[in-house]
């Protein structure tokens, strides 16, 4: 009879009839878990999870702790769910759903490599289930694991889901970086469903990082009409302050942020970015130490949970290999494919790079791509073979050199890029594998970025940059990596045997014509004034994806020169002593 009524969706009575069932079968298993499962599709999920309790307990049944599991997670109590859900393991070691649930309470854990492990054993056991892939792509967008996300998004995109499946697939666009895919779907979803109000701040979301800040206000006033919680007020208050940020007003943008950021909330990966935002505003409206408050703030809510294993050992792996001898290949063995070999945009995080790039996208003949992965992705298939790196560079013959450059120059063919213009490649941190570019294009032309580094150290603390070992977590961690990658490259520099210019962010700034004039004569480009416009450029680019997407759309300035004195207090003395000797050695006083 209970099942029965569960099977029509007549909730109160099933409820009726299992309660007279378990008054006299107090402790019947299969009865409790009914009731829990009756109780929950009521609409009253506390209740319902000491029902799952009780029927765990009494049973201790594989899908009764199952249960337990997914409803704990429900309410943000990972770690009872994870004791749960081992238990149901333990008795049902190949059931999908366990493997699933597992893998939500470690990624709430903040185990998020363990949590991929499961996932994945979910989906091999059931390959179909939609719930299971949209998961392990918020997992992979977590990991920054791009590709693996993307491929489960188009998976789940070309197969009939609901408006929920729909809205998260959209949000994890947004996370990996395909901003316009985003953009797209958030308005067909928004016209579809107008008084949705997720699809309309998911319209503002991705029109403020598409820089059209007059779909970002059309699409605001339809998302606070429609907000009808907290929650719910407070993301349009966060949008509320994009908008007055990116139209100069400051201390608006303050305000609207300093009421999203007063929200208490347990999703701390939202809260610590509303922190980024209004540290952003605080800083341009002269409260530096108020934006030192919520910068803190902010990067303690990322740092709430354990770092995994998995982050530390990527953090020691990427300054062990900048420890090691520096090697450079001799570049004897060349391949003639005729494809142009890339100019390389290098430099520490925040140095300008996104500027130098934009001036060069801007010219025939030369073609860019945001920071796209292409070289790292080359290096490890380079260590899939089985070569150490760098060590093992001596060992690349004509063969396996022809394998990687296709392997690089397959990805831009796989995304659009002109294979006719010359690539730019800039990527902040190729800086580390500039080796490998030596022995793959020693055709290859280098700009090096640099900028005060205590500007740079700045500028990476304030900014919420994502990186696989936490590099940039801390004013210490940043300081560290920056005297290390200066001291790689003063060893490595004597070797490299590559053209390489250095740009100063300082003088190109305050003397863009000099400037850029270097860069044309270093590249045996023709200069012409287009050379000095950069942001008229940069608006017509689709989409721009590092956090200077919003700063390179203003003509070259130097306002944010210097902008470490007003920060003094961040830099303590180990800091310093840190960075002095890498500072001077690139041309820099820290007084």
């Amino acid at each position: 009879m209970a099942g029965q009524a569960m099977q029509r969706g007549d909730w109160p009575s099933a409820e009726r009839i299992l309660h007279d069932g378990l008054t006299s079968y107090p402790g019947h298993a299969e009865l409790l878990g009914m009731m829990a499962i009756a109780v929950f599709r009521s609409g009253r999920p506390e209740q319902a999870l000491e029902w799952f309790r009780r029927a765990a307990e009494s049973g201790n049944r594989a899908s009764d702790w199952a249960n337990l599991g997914s409803a704990l997670c429900d309410f943000g109590r990972f770690e009872e769910a994870h004791e749960a859900l081992r238990k149901a393991l333990a008795a049902a070691p190949s059931d999908a759903f366990t493997h699933f649930c597992l893998a939500r309470a470690l990624h709430g854990m903040g185990r998020s490599e363990e949590a991929l492990d499961r996932i994945g054993a979910a989906i091999e056991a059931e390959p179909g289930d939609t719930g299971f892939r949209l998961l392990r792509a918020e997992i992979a967008a977590a990991l920054d694991l791009r590709e693996l996300a993307s491929t489960d998004i188009d998976w789940l995109l070309q197969r009939r889901i609901g408006l929920f499946e729909l809205l998260q697939s959209a949000s994890l666009m947004l996370q990996v970086g395909r901003f316009g895919q985003a953009l797209a779907l958030y308005r067909s979803l928004a016209a579809s469903h107008p008084d949705q109000f997720d699809a309309w701040l998911g319209v503002c979301l991705a029109s403020e990082r598409a820089n059209d800040l007059a779909g970002l206000r059309q699409a605001l006033e339809r998302a606070r009409s429609l907000a009808s919680n907290p929650v719910q007020a407070a993301a349009v208050e966060q949008m509320r302050g994009k908008l007055a940020f990116r139209n100069g007003g400051f201390d608006e943008a303050c305000g609207f942020f300093a009421s999203a950021w007063a929200f208490h909330t347990d999703n701390a990966r939202w809260k610590s970015q509303i922190g980024f935002d209004y540290c952003q505003s605080l800083d341009k409206a002269g409260r530096f130490a108020d934006a030192l408050r919520v910068c803190g703030a902010a990067h303690a809510l990322q740092a709430a949970g354990a770092e995994s294993n998995a982050a530390q050992e990527a953090r020691a792996g990427f300054l062990q290999m900048l420890r090691k001898p520096a090697v450079a290949a001799s570049g004897s063995v060349r391949v003639d494919d005729g494809r142009a070999d890339p100019v390389f945009v290098v430099g520490f995080p925040r140095s300008g790079t996104t500027l130098l790039e934009l001036i060069l996208d801007s010219r025939p003949g030369l073609v860019s791509f945001d920071e796209k992965p292409y070289l790292v992705k080359t290096l490890m298939q380079y260590r899939s073979s089985g070569l150490a790196y760098p060590e093992s560079l001596s060992m690349l013959d004509a063969p396996r050199i022809e394998r990687l450059r296709n392997a690089y120059f397959d990805q831009l063919a796989v995304d659009g890029v002109d294979p006719q213009a010359r690539p730019v490649d800039k990527n902040p941190l190729n800086w580390a594998y500039l080796p490998l570019v030596r022995a793959l294009f020693p055709g290859a032309h280098v700009i090096l970025a640099l900028r005060h580094p205590l500007d740079v150290v700045l500028s990476c603390y304030m900014q919420n940059l994502r990186s696989a070992g936490n590099l940039f977590s801390s004013v210490a961690r940043i300081a560290e990596l920056y005297a290390e990658m200066v001291d790689y490259w003063q060893r490595l520099e004597p070797a490299l045997d590559l053209p390489v210019l250095v740009s100063r962010y300082e003088d190109l700034v305050s003397d863009p014509e000099a400037g850029t004039r270097r860069i044309a004569e270093f590249l045996d480009l023709p200069w012409d004034a287009g050379w000095l416009d950069n942001s008229t450029h940069a608006r017509g680019k689709a989409i721009i994806h590092t956090p200077s997407y919003a700063q390179v759309l203003e003509p070259l300035n130097t306002r944010a020169m210097g902008r470490w004195r007003n920060y003094r207090d961040l830099f303590d003395p180990a800091v310093l002593d840190v960075l002095r000797p890498a500072a001077e050695s690139m041309g820099y006083s820290l007084d």
